[in-house]
């Protein structure tokens, strides 16, 4: 992030406030909140205001270095936020809250949160945009996709794979040398004992599909 750019949370919602705690943690000077529903202009969070929608942030690129946090849960309307931005040259932040451990040889990749609390152990990959929400474990070896989702307390053992736009729930955990695929939701504190295809949902203990999700391929 340059040292002259201007700061703001793209989204105004409770995961908005969480990655702007994380950006503030790390005394980093956050101008305001950016949000597209003309419902929340004008809305404080964290003493911070909604100074706009994407058409303002567009207008503040073209005359100085902006950038951004994503703060959107949603991975599908994420990708679509991360492009835009891209195409209105705001720069994508990184965000690490300081409580975070992340191996010196892990890998992150552009528009990253890694909320308080969440491990990432040696030789990890985590693609772009994705979230590691508070508490969440990757372990050694791991390769997370672009635009997934760790919910709290969400752990991957060593070498497992998450495939781009796929969502663990809140306490689950994939076993070491897993894969789960692409576009897959994983329920609250389920466990996945063995590969799961794209574009499934699967719950329990031991993991099972319950139902197919119908695939996304226009994200642009």
């Amino acid at each position: 992030m340059p040292a002259a750019s201007r700061v703001f949370v793209y989204g105004a919602s409770g995961h908005g406030k969480v990655v702007a705690d994380i950006l503030l943690a790390r005394n980093i000077a956050v101008e305001g909140f950016i949000d597209d529903d003309p419902r929340r202009q004008s809305v404080e969070l964290l003493g911070l205001r909604v100074l706009g929608d994407c058409n303002w942030l567009a207008e503040q690129a073209q005359n100085c270095s902006v950038s951004a946090a994503l703060a959107i849960g949603d991975n599908f309307a994420r990708c679509k936020l991360a492009h835009r931005c891209v195409a209105m040259k705001v720069e994508l932040i990184t965000a690490v809250h300081p409580s975070a451990t992340i191996a010196a040889s892990a890998i992150l990749g552009h528009g990253v949160v890694v909320a308080a609390g969440c491990r990432v152990n040696p030789d990890a990959y985590i693609g772009d945009g994705t979230i590691l929400n508070t508490g969440s474990v990757v372990e050694h070896d791991c390769r997370i996709g672009n635009f997934t989702h760790l919910s709290p307390s969400a752990a991957m053992g060593g070498g497992a794979r998450l495939g781009d736009f796929s969502w663990l729930g809140m306490g689950s955990v994939v076993i070491h040398g897993v894969t789960v695929g692409s576009g897959c939701i994983v329920g609250a504190g389920a466990a996945v004992v063995k590969d799961m295809r794209d574009w499934v949902v699967a719950v329990g203990v031991p993991a099972h599909v319950i139902k197919e999700i119908e695939p996304v391929f226009a994200l642009g």
